[in-house]
C-alpha cells in the first residue's frame, strides 16, 4: 500500500515542516488541501524532491458558508465553483499531482439552498441540486481529462452533507458525469457513519476507487477505534486497488479549528503521523502472513 497525509489537518504549518515529518517517518506522499494562496509551485516541487514525497492528491475545498458551490441553485455560485476547480487542475498540473478530489457540495451544508422546511419538497429540492452538481462536475471533468489529471469525487456522512452520503451514492453520481476522468474516493470515518458495511462499500467501488481517507471510527489515530480496518484492508487488496491511502487522523476536539490548529494540537502531529503509518504496516504484515498460511484451492 501506498501511504499518504492530507495536509489539511495541520492547519497553517508551513509545507517544508510537514514533508520532513512525512519523510521522516516513511509516508511516500501527501494531499494538500486546495488553498491555492498557500503554495508557489516552484517550491512545492522542490520541496517534494527534496524529501522524497509524492503530491499525490488535491483536495478542494468548499466551505459553507461561502461563494463557491458545484450544487448551489444560483449559476454564479456554480460558476466561481468550477472556476475554482479548474485552477486546481492546472496547479496540480503544476506540481505533478494526478489527482484533484472534489465534493460535489459545500461543506457543512445539510440541506438544499431553497429549501423551507416542508417535507414534501426536499427530495425534489436534492434532486434538483443534484443535476446542477452532475453538471458542474462534467464540466470540470472535460477541463481536467484535456490536462491529463483524474477528478475523483468524496461522499461525506449526513451531519456534514445532504447530497452524497454514500458509495452507491457516489458511483451513481460518477455514472451520470460518464466521464472516464472520474473516480470515487472513500473516507472511513464517513462510512464508519453511514456504511452498513465498509469493506463491502470498498468492493463495490472497485476499480472506480481512486484513493481512500484513512482515520478511526472517533476520526483519531487509526488502530484506536472500533472500525474493522482489516476487513477494509482486505476488502482494497480483493479489488487489486493501487491507489493511496491518505491519512487524516485528527485529535478529540469537536471544534475543527482547535484541532488543526491549536498548540496542543500540533504536539500530537508526530506522534499521529509515526502511531499510525506503524500500525499499518504492522496489519499489513498481519495480512501478509494470513494470506501465505491460507491452503490453496485445489480445482
Amino acid at each position: 500500500m501506498k501511504y499518504a497525509v492530507s495536509n489539511w489537518i495541520y492547519g497553517d504549518e508551513p509545507l517544508q515542516v510537514t514533508l520532513e515529518r512525512l519523510a521522516r517517518y516513511g509516508y511516500q506522499g501527501v494531499e494538500l488541501q486546495g488553498d491555492l494562496d498557500r503554495y508557489d509551485p516552484r517550491e512545492v516541487r522542490a520541496l517534494a524532491e527534496r524529501y522524497g514525497v509524492t503530491v499525490c492528491s488535491v483536495a478542494a475545498m468548499f466551505p459553507w458558508p461561502g461563494d463557491r458551490d458545484l450544487s448551489h441553485p444560483d449559476p454564479w455560485v456554480r460558476a466561481h465553483a468550477v472556476g475554482y476547480a479548474r485552477r486546481l487542475v492546472e496547479f496540480a498540473v503544476s506540481v505533478g499531482a494526478p489527482q484533484v478530489l472534489l465534493v460535489p457540495t459545500a461543506v457543512p451544508r445539510r440541506a438544499p439552498v431553497e429549501y423551507a422546511g416542508d417535507p414534501e419538497t426536499w427530495w425534489p429540492l436534492v434532486e434538483h441540486e443534484w443535476s446542477l452538481g452532475v453538471a458542474s462536475v462534467r464540466e470540470v471533468a472535460g477541463f481536467a481529462a484535456e490536462r491529463g489529471v483524474r477528478l475523483t469525487v468524496e461522499p461525506v456522512n449526513r451531519y456534514e452533507s445532504f447530497l452524497l452520503n454514500t458509495a452507491e451514492e457516489a458511483l451513481r453520481f460518477v455514472e451520470e458525469v460518464d466521464s472516464p476522468w472520474l473516480g470515487v474516493h472513500l473516507d472511513t470515518f464517513h462510512m464508519n457513519l453511514e456504511e452498513r458495511d465498509p469493506a463491502a462499500a470498498v468492493r463495490r467501488a472497485g476499480s472506480r476507487l481512486t484513493s481512500l481517507h484513512l482515520s478511526d471510527s472517533h476520526r483519531g489515530p487509526v488502530g484506536e477505534g472500533h472500525l474493522d480496518l482489516k476487513a477494509i484492508l482486505r476488502s482494497l487488496r480483493e479489488i487489486s486497488f493501487d491507489g493511496w491511502l491518505i491519512l487524516e487522523p485528527l485529535p478529540p476536539v469537536p471544534d475543527l479549528t482547535v484541532a488543526i490548529r491549536s498548540r496542543w494540537a500540533a504536539s500530537l502531529r508526530d506522534l499521529y503521523a509515526e502511531r499510525s503509518l506503524r500500525w499499518l504496516q504492522a496489519l499489513e504484515a498481519r495480512l501478509e502472513a494470513e494470506n501465505e498460511q491460507r491452503p490453496e484451492v485445489r480445482r
